[in-house]
């Protein structure tokens, strides 16, 4: 299955770069980041801490099976501009955000290589460098160093911090500790869905009606403001006609305030899907990572597989067909 990478990373950094994962340990240094599911714990170098851009990552993100991977992020402004970037919802159109490496998590007994090799070998292997192995798990560093293009667009009081940062192969390297990876979804799949919401014309829904309409539902979440979102809505409603001949369909979770623009772009794109509200409970029935997810429901609002996070038509009709042939 090949995706652009660089459109996953994208999206992502757009939805969720500023959610830090801080440490239970409030003795523990600030910026300590566990990422279980993916096998990672990072401690913040010296370097890296008390800096006057603030420093970022999201927790580990499922890629592909056996895959995860994390990215920090350079912020070449005050917190304070950062929280005002973050409530604008504008953070993807801002060239003060630089990465500063990824770090991959590479399971199954796959290699570095044969990850880039299904994104068409995007990544330049001059920048990678293993930095552990704890079973059949790899995981590799992936740190280009300062992006000179950037520099000059960032104000010159952050110019030197991001160079030393973007710099510090060694040190980020030593930062890592390692462990067996834990499978992110093993409790989800199997667990049941419940839920009561309304549809875009405010009718009430509930799970138990909206999932026995047919054997399998891919409940796909999205937003009003999510580019990749918006751009496979018409091959979602092409997946949705098709689907009917195999009692599967699709529905629409809208995880977004504006109706307005949601009802225009669903009559702009023939949606004849349903497309439903976000409940209350949401992030407890479907932990979304992304934007958009799509989630496989049984006809009893049971979780059939693990989610595709991102925009991938490609494995929507795939993942059905396997799940309907169990």
């Amino acid at each position: 299955m090949k995706k652009a990478l660089s459109l996953i990373l994208v999206l992502i950094l757009a939805l969720s770069v500023f959610t830090v994962s801080f440490a239970d340990d409030p003795n523990e240094i600030v910026g300590t980041t566990e990422m279980p599911y993916a096998g990672l714990r990072f401690v913040p170098p010296e370097l890296y801490r008390n800096t006057a851009g603030p420093t970022v990552t999201d927790g580990a993100v499922q890629f592909d099976t056996g895959i995860y991977y994390a990215y920090w992020v350079y912020c070449a402004m005050t917190e304070e501009e950062l929280t005002a970037l973050f409530n604008s919802s504008s953070a993807e159109a801002d060239d003060r955000m630089i990465i500063l490496f990824y770090v991959f998590s590479i399971g199954n007994g796959m290699t570095f290589d044969d990850m880039n090799a299904m994104i068409d070998n995007v990544l330049p292997t001059e920048y990678v460098r293993e930095i552990g192995n704890v079973g059949d798990t790899t995981f590799y560093l992936y740190m280009e160093g300062p992006n000179q293009e950037y520099i000059g667009l960032i104000d010159p009081a952050y110019r030197d911090e991001y160079t030393a940062l973007a710099s510090a192969y060694d040190e980020v390297a030593a930062a890592f500790t390692f462990s067996e990876p834990v499978d992110k979804y093993a409790s989800l799949i199997g667990s049941k869905v419940t839920f009561k919401t309304t549809d875009l014309d405010g009718k009430p829904v509930s799970s138990e009606d909206l999932f026995a309409q047919h054997e399998i539902t891919m409940v796909n979440i999205w937003a009003t403001w999510c580019g990749p979102c918006i751009g496979e809505l018409p091959e979602l409603q092409q997946i949705h006609v098709r689907l009917q001949e195999k009692d599967c369909g699709i529905v629409g979770l809208l995880d977004d305030e504006d109706l307005d623009s949601a009802r225009e772009l669903v009559t702009m794109n023939g949606i004849s899907y349903p497309i439903i509200l976000a409940p209350d409970n949401l992030y407890d029935v479907f932990p979304i990572e992304g934007y958009p997810s799509s989630f496989f429901v049984g006809r009893d609002g049971t979780i059939l597989a693990a989610p595709i996070v991102g925009a991938d038509v490609d494995a929507y009709e795939s993942t059905l067909d396997s799940l309907l042939q169990k």
